[in-house]
């Protein structure tokens, strides 16, 4: 791909991102996209290679500015119990609000536009939460701090699913809570997946956490 001054590249993904929250235009193509960040559709193309590309880049861009997402990396590179794991939980809090806007666009336009779910699987999954969690509750789980009928990858999912832009979406911005009740909620539920349900209560035949 060809190289463009770290301005020009800056501008485009910060166009990109203006035009995607607030204007709310998941779907704009290269053409809007190079318009709006007042460049060539062939400077797009040889810069990003595709529009996936561009929306990756966008939101790898965006991770740049701001603390949250160097406090999530060095807590993930660490973190080897529960409070790290809180701890990496209030930095992506921190970063959520944020990045919702272009977030929930990449989650919901996931299940029917490719290059969405190529940028949702890469800030979610490759490069984003998913690997934080899988580290931290790894590490947890080798120096003894789960149940050894906890699966931590298992766990790892329940606690995505805590933690995704929908479930802000639904409880923040339908339902009226504060960011503050949004993550007591979520710092309280993980402690309750992380504890498994009580031991000698019927449970269907599974713990949380359990396959």
């Amino acid at each position: 791909m060809t190289k463009i001054s770290a301005a020009t590249r800056a501008g485009i993904l910060e166009a990109a991102w203006n035009l995607m929250t607030e204007q709310r235009r998941l779907d704009a193509g290269m053409s809007e996209i190079a318009a709006a960040a007042g460049v060539s559709r062939q400077t797009l193309f040889l810069a990003f290679g595709n529009r996936a590309g561009v929306l990756v880049a966008m939101a790898r861009h965006q991770d740049t500015l701001g603390d949250q997402v160097p406090r999530m990396r060095q807590i993930a590179a660490t973190g080897a119990d529960r409070p790290a794991l809180h701890a990496f939980v209030d930095a992506w809090l921190d970063y959520l609000p944020v990045v919702y806007p272009v977030a929930i666009q990449f989650e919901t336009g996931s299940l029917s536009d490719a290059d969405a779910n190529a940028a949702w699987q890469d800030r979610i999954f490759s490069q984003g939460v998913r690997v934080g969690l899988d580290r931290i509750l790894g590490q947890i789980a080798a120096g003894g701090g789960l149940d050894a009928d906890q699966d931590p990858a298992r766990l790892a999912d329940l606690c995505l699913s805590l933690l995704v832009p929908s479930a802000w979406r639904y409880l923040v911005v339908e339902r009226g809570w504060t960011a503050e009740a949004f993550a007591n909620s979520r710092h309280t539920l993980i402690d309750a997946l992380l504890a498994g349900a009580p031991r000698g209560k019927p449970s269907r035949g599974a713990r949380l956490g359990q396959r």
